[in-house]
């Protein structure tokens, strides 16, 4: 009979016993994640996306599109949801079910504590979701100290344009987003007509056409113009609008809500996966085009280089996100990050179910580096690891024989033909070096 700790769940107590992290190796090595006698994985960054939130747009704005009215949260705009919680809290059990296997972690939450840095933007979604993350990933150990700015103070590592409006080049923005559609933002759209179609049939109904009292997306003006807020560079009209509504309804699936309330019942998963190509056509253009992406994520990427520095050669280097002796680097962001990143580097990555480059709340860029022991080579593995959005509406337990969706990403310029693309890591860093742009690497301290 299994003793129980006061207080304690039977993971909890699991955990306190030892058992667990011997179940946890043995069931990963029989999915092939034991930690491999010629190599050592050294670092692990996870750059992901906070959890489930509440739409950020109201239902007031939501609704000018809309016949009938959108479901009402139980949070206000921009919020973590309780699911979006739980769902953080399932993924950090599988990344430590994953780096228990391969030697990172040791599965003792308390004493792992001290190896794991977390790092996240000021918004309530994700100091929660890092929170959230962190319980998961450390059962039975404190809340761990978050690195992050106080509420409303922005942070320019996540909102470099908010902090620094004055330094990006507008017009160069504009023109590197217009040279990727032709110069015709309308024309342009019309190429994805079928799309608008579908989404126009979800928010009125089956003729597609809206009440006399709302607007129809493909009426508004569409325009390429400079960013507002975080952004250096946005699209005015359709797109941008259609980007929003496809973004309420994703989070109405992902919270789970019923179907017969996903879309007012008039959209299918299938459908909503079709939509899912205007959300990430909008933030392909505007996010992932290299001079937005190298304006937002430049900070970021010398972070990134500062960190694989110290990891490769044992010693402290200046703008390392941790310490040394910190295996495990979790920086909690927003979709708009992981795009930024990716399109500074080039990448691309793809999910079942899911549009090009999915950003699905809680999904994450994860860089592992790793060091040969023969003869002592490092290099990068990067994948997008991320639950899919049945996954997330279901809120389906993860392990080993039931991972999340996980895309090992070529690395353009540096990846070779292994089966990790396994880059090397003088090669990865001499790409970090070539995109970022110092102008955009903010002076404030971490």
């Amino acid at each position: 009979m299994t003793r129980r700790f006061p207080g304690l769940s039977l993971l909890q107590t699991l955990l306190r016993l030892g058992v667990l992290s011997v179940l946890v190796v043995a069931c990963a090595a029989s999915a092939g994640w034991a930690a491999s006698a010629d190599q050592e994985l050294k670092l692990v960054i996870v750059l992901t996306r906070h959890g489930v939130r509440s739409p950020l747009q109201t239902n007031q704005i939501l609704g000018k599109y809309a016949a009938e009215p959108w479901p009402q949260w139980n949070v206000p705009p921009g919020i973590l949801t309780a699911h979006g919680r739980q769902e953080m809290v399932m993924m950090g059990s599988y990344y430590r079910e994953r780096y228990v296997a391969e030697g990172l972690l040791s599965g003792a939450g308390v004493a792992d504590a001290a190896e794991v840095y977390f790092h996240s933007d000021s918004d309530e979604r994700t100091k929660e979701s890092a929170l959230a993350l962190a319980s998961g990933l450390l059962p039975g150990a404190p809340a761990p100290e978050l690195h992050a700015r106080p509420k409303g103070a922005d942070d320019p590592l996540y909102r470099f344009v908010k902090v620094h409006p004055d330094l990006p080049d507008r017009a160069l923005a504009i023109a590197a987003l217009n040279g990727r559609i032709g110069n015709d933002p309308a024309a342009f759209l019309q190429a994805h007509r079928a799309d608008f179609a579908l989404l126009e049939q979800v928010l009125c109904g089956p003729s597609g056409t809206p009440p006399s009292s709302k607007i129809a997306l493909l009426n508004l003006p569409a325009k390429v113009q400079a960013g507002a807020i975080d952004h250096t560079v946005g699209f005015e009209g359709p797109l941008h609008v259609g980007m929003q509504i496809v973004d309420a309804l994703q989070l109405e699936y992902a919270e789970g809500l019923p179907m017969d309330q996903v879309g007012w019942g008039r959209m299918s998963s299938a459908q909503l996966t079709q939509l899912l190509h205007l959300h990430a056509l909008y933030f392909n253009l505007t996010q992932a085009t290299f001079y937005p992406a190298q304006v937002q994520a430049s900070g970021l990427a010398q972070h990134y280089l500062a960190t694989l520095e110290q990891a490769a050669s044992g010693h402290a280097v200046p703008g390392a996100l941790g310490t040394g002796a910190q295996k495990l680097v979790v920086v909690m962001g927003h979709d708009t990050n992981i795009i930024n990143l990716g399109g500074l580097l080039g990448l691309d990555w793809r999910l079942p179910g899911t549009a090009e480059n999915p950003v699905l709340p809680g999904g994450a860029l994860v860089l592992e580096l790793r060091q040969r022991k023969a003869d002592g080579a490092c290099f990068v593995r990067v994948s997008y690891i991320g639950q899919t959005l049945e996954q997330i509406r279901n809120l389906t337990p993860l392990s080993a024989q039931t991972p999340p969706g996980i895309a090992p990403i070529f690395i353009p310029r540096c990846s070779t033909a292994a089966p990790g693309f396994d880059a090397p890591l003088e090669k990865f860093e001499a790409l970090l070096r070539r995109v970022i742009d110092p102008k955009f690497v903010p002076s404030d301290p971490l």
